[in-house]
Parts: structure tokens; sequence; C-alpha cells
């Protein structure tokens, strides 16, 4: 069997693993491969210093000819309509808390399937980023020496294309979708980046000062850190604003398309 041969083979079992799993879970979701190698490349420096931690010995090989997989889980109906509920005049911070909820619930679910995969097809599991973890650090470039980016790894898979919000926008479920990552060095077939698609829409810019504001705020990730640090005065139980991502699946040029 040729390595073309195989590299399908092995990313035709991968998609039956990944959509039994799904199933199992009672879950939505989609998957992507691309290379160890594109990604790496393109990490911020701490965060290459990070995936180099965590490959150790195996780094040279993987580099030369490894895959990271992406796998992404969606969020069910009607969570999302709960971000900034205001039917009462007034936001609804313990009906937003169900989005925080649901977002914890998530990353489980992925934190399940990733070592279930991992298992399967020779991988190293990168679990899905909690939200917690952003909440231990003061300033939020002090978080990214911690992980490793699973927005990089699903763009380059060609599950989405990157938003103007910086979340991977799926051709279906918006950007209400949260990833985790395998790193293998079994052969597998590679997906293609997707260029963005969001041309002149600007409904997350118009949800999200900061967003819109991006290219004058020194980093206007800074700001939506301290924005979830008020949010979570208001009893939100995670790291999570979702404000962007309720107007990108509601309100954005392909809210007909998009369904969760």
């Amino acid at each position: 069997m040729t390595q073309q041969s195989q590299s399908r083979e092995n990313t035709l079992e991968l998609r039956r693993v990944f959509q039994q799993l799904l199933e199992d879970e009672n879950e939505q979701g989609d998957i992507g491969v691309t290379s160890f190698k594109i990604v790496y490349d393109e990490l911020m420096n701490v965060q290459k210093e990070k995936l180099r931690e965590i490959t150790k010995d195996q780094f040279d090989d993987l580099y030369e000819s490894g895959s990271i997989i992406s796998i992404g889980v969606a969020y069910r109906n009607p969570i999302i309509d709960y971000i900034d509920d205001k039917q009462t005049g007034e936001v609804d911070y313990p009906l937003w808390n169900e989005y925080a909820k649901e977002y914890d619930r998530i990353n489980q679910v992925l934190n399940r399937i990733a070592p279930s995969i991992a298992s399967r097809f020779e991988g190293i599991p990168l679990k899905a980023t909690i939200g917690g973890m952003i909440g231990d650090v003061e300033h939020v470039w002090e978080y990214w020496p911690l992980v490793v980016s699973h927005r990089v790894v699903a763009e380059n898979s060609g599950i989405g294309w990157r938003g103007k919000n910086q979340l991977i926008i799926h051709e279906k479920f918006s950007c209400a979708i949260r990833f985790a990552s395998i790193i293998t060095t079994m052969p597998l077939e590679h997906g293609e980046k997707i260029e963005s698609m969001c041309g002149d829409c600007r409904a997350c810019e118009d949800a999200c000062g900061f967003i819109r504001h991006r290219d004058i705020l020194p980093d206007y990730r800074e700001n939506c850190h301290r924005y979830i640090q008020f949010l979570k005065s208001k009893g939100i139980e995670k790291d999570i604003c979702g404000k962007c991502i309720k107007a990108c699946y509601r309100s954005s040029i392909f809210k007909d398309h998009f369904s969760l």
C-alpha cells in the first residue's frame, strides 16, 4: 500500500471513529487534520516552546512529517441566545451563566474524546482550553505560554475560517464551537486553510467595541480579559463572554445558513 493510500485509509478511519464518539456523546461537531510543521511555524514563540515541551524527543520527527488533528464540538440550542439576554429590560446574568456551564460541559466532552482518539491513533491529546486558566493570570499575555492554540490547528485543518473576532467560524455552527487537538505521527490527509469569508460583515464588531476598535487599542484582548472579570463579579462562573459568538450566529451575513 502506498503512503497516499495509507493516509487516505487512516483518515477515513479517523473520521469514522470521531463520528461514533460524537454519537456516543449525543453531540454535533467536526474534525480536520493539518501539518504539525504548519502549526508550529504559525504559533507565537512562547507557544512553540510549549509544543516542544509537550512533544519532547518526538519533535524532530513530528516537524518533518507529523500531523495535528483538530476536533470540534458545537454548542447546543438554545444556549447561544442566553448570552447577554435582555428580554426583561436588563441583562439576565443567571441566564448568561447557563452559557458558562455549557462552555464547561463541552470542554469536558472534548477532554473525553481527545484521549480516545489519541489512544487509537498513536497520538498526544491537547486538552480543550479551560476558562479557569485565564482567570489565574493578571494579564492576557501571561496566558499564551500555557497553551497551544487550537484555533491555529483548526484554521489550517480547514474546519473553518478565522473571523474578525479571531474565532474559527464553521460553515454550519458559526463560531459556536470549541476545540481540542491531537498530535500524531500517523500518516493522515491534510485539509487546506480557508480564507476569511467575513467580507463586509460587521456583526461581531457591532456587538463588541473592543473588536470594533481592535486596530487602535494596544491589545484589545486585554480589554476582553478585564470585561470577563467584570462578568465574573456578576456571577458568571467561567472566564467567558460570548457576545461576539451570539452576534455572528444570529446577526451575521451567514445567519440563515447557521444551525445548532
